[in-house]
């Protein structure tokens, strides 16, 4: 039963460790966006295609909303990463109690024999 258990907190595991490291890449984007100036941004909308007819004006507005935008989607993505963290913390706590109590399982049924 036990060992049951233990593959199943190891298979959590590794999809939060997944999980971690997705948020991680995420993070980084934005990050990487949100640094981003003004004439970078307006260089890679216009090779794109995007903001071809916008003045730098406009162009200055649309991309102080997507700061305010970036800016509230890393926070969401660093409370998640957090988050994660913690339930990774907590499942390798679980999964070194539940290897100490198989092993003490089994120290025991030696005894026995």
């Amino acid at each position: 039963m036990l060992g049951t258990d233990i593959r199943g907190i190891m298979a959590e595991e590794e999809e939060v460790q997944r999980r971690q490291q997705a948020l991680k890449s995420l993070v980084q984007m934005r990050a990487k966006q949100l640094r981003e100036s003004l004439d970078e941004r307006i260089k890679r909308a216009r090779s794109s295609g995007d903001w071809t007819q916008l003045s730098k004006a406009e162009c200055a507005d649309l991309h102080k909303q997507e700061k305010a935008h970036l800016k509230s989607q890393l926070e969401q993505l660093q409370y998640e990463q957090n988050r994660t963290r913690g339930k990774l913390t907590a499942l390798k706590r679980a999964k070194a109690r539940a290897q100490r109590i198989r092993a003490a399982e089994a120290a025991s049924e030696r005894k026995r024999r």
